[in-house]
């Protein structure tokens, strides 16, 4: 929901107070001033983020509720569900309410543990093991595979992509969207540093990207969400 505002705004100090700031800042050229803002602004921004975590339950956050909204309205009470990179086991909780069986795979030991204390579904299995392993070894095919912020942390997501087809019907693929601001694509032209969204990640996937991705290990896309930061694709593989 946007926002309907009145034309008269409420001062806010801190506003004030760093633009004021800034206009002292003379002896910094116009390169060097722009990338301290767009480091600051990458500073708090992750800040918040992180924060947000914190402050909302699973439940009520609203980056969480649009992605199982997302999720369940692509889900049929029939259907198995290979959740990779499950994590605390969550979002694999979740859609477990929605369909037959269940399984998530993460690669971090402690991980699992906590989500088999913290979730017991009759229907929900967690599994220690890597993603590529478990798919090695795996007989089963799933109606649908959950890569959640999984794909851009793999050298090569193309190769993870094909090897996960085989294995079901239908995928679906979330990571954060790097055009969620023009700001990103003001670092990536200043050379900024901090241009990434984790840490970790080695991929950062812009629209057209990943939709040439996707599209080019013959995935056919169903539906696509582009909000709250993240981008949301569902997609079915080659029949």
């Amino acid at each position: 929901m946007g926002l309907h505002l009145k034309r008269e705004k409420e001062k806010v100090f801190l506003l004030s107070f760093f633009y004021r700031l800034s206009k002292t800042l003379f002896f910094l050229n116009k390169k060097k001033k722009m990338n301290l803002f767009l480091t600051l602004e990458w500073i708090f921004d992750r800040l918040a983020h992180e924060e947000s975590f914190k402050y909302f339950s699973y439940d009520e956050h609203p980056l969480r509720i649009y992605t199982i909204n997302f999720i369940q309205r692509h889900l049929e009470p029939s259907y198995t569900v290979l959740d990779l990179g499950s994590g605390y086991g969550d979002m694999s909780n979740k859609i477990a309410k929605s369909c037959k069986k269940v399984v998530g795979v993460d690669y971090v030991y402690g991980d699992i543990e906590i989500a088999k204390s913290k979730h017991s579904r009759k229907n929900l299995e967690f599994v220690y093991g890597d993603a590529f392993d478990y798919l090695n070894e795996t007989e089963e095919l799933f109606d649908v595979i959950i890569l959640s912020h999984i794909i851009e942390h793999i050298d090569n997501p193309n190769d993870f992509l094909k090897k996960c087809i085989p294995h079901t019907k239908e995928i679906f693929i979330e990571v954060p969207d790097y055009d969620k601001t023009y700001l990103n694509h003001y670092r990536s032209i200043l050379n900024n540093k901090l241009n990434y969204a984790d840490t970790d990640h080695v991929w950062e996937f812009d629209r057209e990207e990943l939709t040439k991705l996707i599209t080019e290990v013959g995935l056919e896309i169903v539906e696509s969400e582009f909000r709250f930061g993240v981008m949301k694709f569902w997609c079915h593989t080659p029949v």
